[in-house]
């Protein structure tokens, strides 16, 4: 089976800079089969999990020298994000929740978010953005905030090109 682990605030700026190749021979030498990286943000396509994602961190901050946090979706769970009604709106983000929120988290969000959002598995939040993504306030940050919960944000075309890739 296919799986992307996603890392969170690579690549971003100056800070937390990894290079994707030593990235991928890192996964290799670590036990993942057939390594794939997409774009500079931290997307990692495995077909075999080779460490939990805390183990996985661990060896990341070893190799890094910083906290990488991460977590994984299988292909399945990225083609039932990709099939849901919710995924063809204008301007869907989709935020990867590295554990589950519940149901107290989620009636915040519902008082607190305006633009239109939807809840899958109470681990993933996909949102149709009324601004664009730098513009709006609804950004992984506010979320991460909100909830008290590490997530990692990607677009709708990065989900698309990410399944292409496993």
């Amino acid at each position: 089976m296919s799986y992307v682990v996603f890392l969170r605030g690579i690549n971003l700026g100056k800070k937390n800079k990894v290079d994707m190749k030593s990235l991928k021979a890192l996964f290799e030498e670590m036990g993942f089969l057939n390594v794939r990286t997409y774009i500079q943000t931290g997307n990692v396509m495995v077909d075999h999990i080779a460490y939990d994602e805390q183990q996985l961190e661990t060896l990341l901050k070893q190799t890094y020298g910083f906290d990488i946090p991460v977590t994984y979706r299988s292909k399945g769970e990225l083609e039932a994000i990709q099939h849901h009604d919710f995924f063809s709106k204008e301007n869907v983000y989709i935020m990867f929740l590295k554990e589950q929120m519940t149901m107290e988290q989620l009636d915040l969000l519902e008082t607190v978010v305006e633009d239109e959002f939807t809840v899958l598995d109470f681990k993933t939040i996909l949102i149709n953005l009324s601004k664009n993504y730098h513009q709006t306030k609804y950004t992984n940050t506010f979320f991460e905030k909100k909830l008290q919960l590490v997530s990692t944000a990607r677009n709708r075309n990065t989900v698309n090109k990410i399944l292409m890739k496993m």
